[in-house]
């Protein structure tokens, strides 16, 4: 009987351990990601209106040509070696972008 409540007693823990967890290993993701934008924002919006607009985009599309492993490489969310004007606007909105599933 001790042991079955034990059991039982583990199981509860872990159920409710782990979703916490979880949650908090997306959380620090989502701050990366905005810090990452932010970096990002700085460093490509050359004339300071927090945007990446006009010949910005040009500059950070072929910036990641050059530096496909670089801080850009999270907003390449089609991973397709390019930023479209989808990504380039999520580093003005602050998200960090993830990898979708490529369908096969």
């Amino acid at each position: 009987m001790k042991s079955t409540s034990l059991l039982l007693c583990t199981a509860a823990l872990f159920a409710v351990a782990l979703p916490a967890t979880v949650h908090a290993g997306g959380n620090k993701d989502k701050k990366a990601g905005k810090k990452a934008a932010k970096e990002a924002l700085s460093l490509y919006d050359k004339n300071g209106n927090g945007a990446i607009d006009g010949d910005e985009v040009a500059a950070i599309q072929k910036a990641y040509v050059a530096e496909p492993n670089g801080i850009l490489k999270q907003f390449d969310t089609n991973a397709d070696g390019k930023l479209d004007d989808t990504e380039v606007a999520a580093i003005k909105a602050g998200k960090g972008g993830k990898k979708k599933n490529k369908a096969v």
